[in-house]
């Protein structure tokens, strides 16, 4: 005797056991709106079931509605698509094949493909007609219809689109703007990973925006934000690096503390919590953009902030253990002339740490569990106007910095959560 598979199971079971009314079935469904693939196609196989094991259906019309969630105003709905008259046959039910590409899809609401953004949202509706003039469609359904495991009935089928953009920003530095720890600039590499949209030119110009929020307002101070303004623009194929093989593009954004400020702040403006908001836009080639959507919930990847920190810190009363790494810069690029720094870890030996040729280096010290008492000192060397260093914490922070001509002597770090 053969055994029966899950589908034949699910076919016996709605014939024994369902009569009140009728069913399609979602055999198969696949496909998914890119915003700039008009070929691309969905595909669906239904099967239809009734008490009368497909004698009472009559026909199945598909209707399309477009949901405009960009403020466009083109929404429609109850678009006619096709009328199913004739069927096939599958574990011996009426079933059908339908397939609809994306620009046949515009074509049926009249729009292009410049008329649609991420978030979008097309909305396709079965609804199966008897020859007894009952009707089933998305309204008649119930969870478990719909959803559930034997019949998987839902009658309606929504896709978002797609930007069909892969956007990401790498940080390179902490990008943050402490209060009480050294800072560093604002630098991310961004990078745009679709290599056909690359390639192709499909998206051309990077705008980066600005706003300021302030959360640190004491009583009788003023709000000290600033409105979102355009901050930065970048051309993807003139200031992007493009790789020859893989046609990822990316660019390395670095924008200094002060610029970030603007010329309306200053360090001494910001208190804790504060945050520069930066977000990033993508303009396409038929001048479609593609950004944050908070409305949505889409686009994260295109927003960046940096906050004003303070420091909680975890060495004020012994040395926080871990690996320390001492970074060494020359603006010369010959070394550091003989300066160095000097490490001693409780009564142990001093360890000496200098940058003996070049422009930059790194050396690294570790700081056992249980110290008591770890000292530092600069000593300096010749063309002190040279030597820059800094100094990360076992979390890769920065705990000390100086330079150019750093002050000779114990230098302090200050370790944070």
């Amino acid at each position: 005797m053969a055994a029966c598979s899950e589908d034949d199971k699910v076919t016996l079971f709605v014939q024994d056991n369902f009569t009140a009314g009728a069913i399609l079935r979602t055999l198969d469904q696949t496909g998914a709106l890119d915003m700039f693939d008009e070929d691309v196609e969905l595909t669906w196989s239904i099967q239809e079931q009734d008490r009368e094991k497909g004698g009472l259906l009559d026909r199945v019309e598909i209707t399309l509605s477009f949901n405009d969630n960009n403020a466009g105003g083109n929404s429609s709905s109850g678009t006619a698509l096709a009328t199913i008259t004739e069927f096939g046959s599958t574990d011996g039910l009426p079933s059908f094949d339908y397939r609809i590409t994306f620009g046949e899809l515009l074509n049926v609401v009249g729009l292009s493909v410049t008329d649609v953004l991420p978030g979008d949202q097309f909305v396709v509706d079965m609804e199966l007609f008897l020859t007894d003039g009952r009707s089933f469609g998305a309204d008649s359904t119930t969870g478990n219809v719909s959803g559930g495991s034997f019949f998987s009935s839902p009658y309606q089928y929504s896709y978002t689109v797609d930007d069909g953009i892969e956007f990401e920003l790498e940080d390179v530095n902490a990008n943050e703007v402490s209060l009480t720890n050294p800072n560093e600039d604002y630098a991310v590499t961004i990078i745009i990973g679709d290599s056909t949209l690359v390639a192709n030119g499909l998206v051309q110009t990077v705008n980066v925006y600005r706003r300021f929020v302030d959360r640190s307002i004491d009583e009788g101070e003023d709000d000290l934000s600033e409105d979102e303004a355009l901050f930065d623009t970048f051309d993807l194929m003139s200031d992007f690096m493009v790789d020859a093989e893989t046609a990822i593009a990316t660019y390395d954004f670095v924008v200094t503390l002060d610029d970030l400020y603007g010329p309306n702040l200053t360090f001494d403006d910001l208190g804790l919590n504060d945050g520069f908001n930066l977000r990033y836009e993508l303009i396409t080639f038929d001048g479609r953009v593609v950004t944050v959507d908070d409305e949505n919930g889409i686009g994260e990847e295109f927003f960046d902030s940096v906050i004003v920190t303070e420091c909680i810190q975890l060495n004020a009363d012994a040395p926080f253990p871990g690996e320390y790494t001492i970074q060494f810069t020359d603006t010369f690029g010959d070394g550091w002339d003989g300066a160095r720094f000097d490490v001693t870890i409780d009564d142990g030996e001093t360890e000496s740490f200098t940058l003996e040729t070049g422009g930059s280096g790194e050396a690294t010290f570790t700081v056992p569990e249980g110290t008591t008492t770890l000292l530092i000192e600069y000593v300096p060397g010749a063309y002190e106007e040279e030597h820059i260093f800094r100094i990360l914490d076992p979390n890769g922070k920065a705990a000390a910095d100086g330079g150019p001509n750093p002050t000779p002597g114990p230098v302090e770090l200050l370790v944070c959560e």
